[in-house]
């Protein structure tokens, strides 16, 4: 997950910290996950883009509450190992935070002032994670929130694989609180892949198109689109069609006119004899692109 963000981004170490940081995470449930009071009876084998396997483990009780997937498992007291096919998940952290989203809070105690013990409820690393990206007082991180939107992008396929509407609902109120403070103009291509794999994994009746409303959500796409790599173009080839139909759809076809002045955006009252023919230039090109929209669609669908 880091090294996806990190590929796009300068070689900082603040994204070979995130790496790290996700790594001693997958650890951290691990061990804590061996403690005695939990029960592991189930364990998920996760082999990332290199090959290497990480066994993730898990409590069949707990999972069973929310995952259909878990709740069809063969009976019976013995361990059973779940391996996850690599294109669900290839990474162990995405595992550890669906986890976490299907886990109890668990409540901590802590020594405070005066020797009182205080007792709370203990936040996840995801909901950790949630909250900084949602902290007003902070303001909005663009790289924060790239990174739990790719986590979102991920969580949600391997939630849909699980069986989990529960938590794909829950994945779906938090993503829709992140996308009101991201402001316009700030859109990232893993808004977009947390917004396209959400809708993929809806329900059958109310699955959209994946088109938001609001301008700037469609304005936006076309540059993100194309700082996104092959996969992760093919990933969201779904919505590409629907998007930038939106996309012309808003493209006016007539120069704009300055409602104050009578001139046009360039401050400059354009003669007809220079405006009609840069009006049609325009709509020529915006029927030319709708004829190459509906070709590429036609070709991804195949033979009729």
């Amino acid at each position: 997950m880091a090294a996806a963000l990190q590929r796009d981004q300068d070689p900082a170490n603040g994204w070979q910290l995130l790496q790290t940081y996700e790594s001693q995470r997958v650890d951290d449930w691990i061990k804590w996950h061996s403690e005695p009071q939990f029960k592991t009876d189930l364990w998920f084998l996760v082999t990332d883009e290199n090959g290497k396997e990480t066994r993730v483990p898990a409590c069949r009780t707990v999972l069973s509450i929310n995952s259909v997937f878990i709740q069809n498992l063969p009976a019976g007291d013995e361990e059973i190992e779940v391996k996850i096919d690599r294109t669900i998940c290839t990474d162990a952290i995405t595992v550890v935070y669906f986890l976490w989203l299907n886990y109890p809070c668990f409540t901590k105690k802590v020594d405070a002032s005066k020797g009182q013990i205080v007792e709370f409820i203990a936040h996840s690393p995801f909901d950790g994670l949630v909250d900084e990206v949602l902290d007003k007082s902070i303001g909005y991180d663009e790289r924060q929130t790239a990174g739990l939107c790719l986590a979102i992008a991920k969580i949600a396929k391997l939630a849909d694989f699980m069986c989990a509407a529960g938590t794909i609902e829950r994945l779906k109120d938090i993503f829709n609180r992140i996308y009101t403070r991201v402001p316009d103009g700030k859109k990232t291509k893993y808004l977009y892949m947390a917004s396209f794999a959400l809708d993929d994994v809806d329900s059958g009746d109310r699955r959209t198109t994946g088109v938001r409303p609001g301008s700037s959500f469609v304005e936006e796409f076309p540059a993100c689109f194309l700082s996104m790599n092959e996969a992760e173009q093919e990933r969201i080839a779904g919505h590409v069609v629907p998007m930038f139909d939106a996309f012309l759809k808003g493209c006016p076809r007539q120069l704009p006119r300055n409602t104050h002045t009578g001139h046009y955006d360039t401050h400059v009252n354009i003669p007809d004899n220079v405006r009609r023919p840069a009006e049609r230039s325009l709509s020529r090109l915006a029927d030319v692109t709708t004829f190459l929209l509906d070709f590429y669609e036609k070709a991804r669908s195949g033979p009729a």
